[in-house]
């Protein structure tokens, strides 16, 4: 048999291509599984946990500063500055915030938003939901593409050895460099989804929840639940919703620089004297 190895070239390549898939597909599958995880007993979710849910970090910094602004706890311009305006309660979030609010400098609301979002208590928020079954295990999703990432390495060699062992040979090698350059975009890409997440999957367990909120706004009441189901748009007030939403997104700045010549704070219930955002 005059075969490398005693196995014919487009044999090789369609064993190889089914290795080149296999880690891959494994890891994908085992991660979906890890969606369909059953939720332990759970009560009606808090505001931080739906707000996680139904958006991610980032919708957990949304609801603690909405609720912190309805609370005339602090103070936010139409520049994003923010100002606090009482003490912090007990509230572990809320103390998170408060404590950075002198640190976001002219970043303001959106500077704010990121740093709170990758706070050690919104990764609290995380770590409940985990535990809880009603976001994806992040380690035991972690494993499942760290052991693709390991069985990739031994398919790599193998295939550069065939493809090392085909050249002197001058065997048509065109399809197996294309399944190696196939295999290294895999590894890249297992490697990248090996990272830690700053995602929140939700399990399906957990969708059920954030269903239920939809369904009954009442189980999460009030201006928190209302941001965390919607975000910032949300927020009761649409003076101070368009504040929110214009200093708390990527193009905060351009929003704020275009009026600057405006207010200080938004208008109408959003200010004065017993008002909601701007607190005085």
């Amino acid at each position: 048999m005059n075969e490398p190895w005693g196995i014919s070239g487009p044999v090789f390549a369609w064993l190889y291509g089914c290795l080149a898939v296999l880690p891959f597909l494994v890891a994908g599958l085992w991660a979906q599984s890890l969606r369909r995880r059953a939720a332990d007993e759970w009560t009606p979710p808090g505001p931080y946990h739906l707000a996680a849910l139904a958006g991610g970090t980032e919708r957990v910094a949304d609801v603690v500063v909405a609720t912190m602004v309805a609370g005339e706890q602090v103070r936010l311009d139409s520049q994003g500055r923010l100002t606090v305006l009482r003490a912090a309660s007990g509230d572990p979030l809320v103390r998170a915030a408060t404590d950075l609010v002198p640190r976001v400098g002219a970043g303001g609301h959106y500077r704010l938003k990121k740093l709170l979002s990758r706070s050690a208590a919104v990764q609290e928020v995380r770590n409940d939901l985990q535990l809880s079954g009603l976001q994806v295990d992040e380690r035991r999703r972690r494993v499942g593409w760290l052991a693709a990432l390991i069985v990739y390495l031994p398919v790599l060699a193998l295939g550069l050895a065939r493809f090392a062992n085909a050249i002197p040979l001058g065997r048509p090698a065109g399809v197996l460099a294309a399944l190696l350059l196939a295999v290294v975009a895999a590894i890249a890409g297992t490697a990248l989804l090996l990272r830690p997440s700053r995602t929140v999957l939700p399990t399906v367990a957990g969708l059920r929840v954030v269903g239920a909120a939809r369904r009954d706004p009442l189980l999460v009441p009030g201006v928190a639940g209302a941001v965390a189901l919607g975000g910032l748009a949300a927020y009761p007030d649409p003076v101070m919703a368009d504040m929110l939403v214009r200093t708390g997104d990527a193009t905060a700045k351009e929003s704020a620089g275009s009026s600057g010549g405006g207010s200080g704070c938004a208008g109408g219930s959003s200010c004065g004297g017993g008002g909601g955002g701007c607190g005085g």
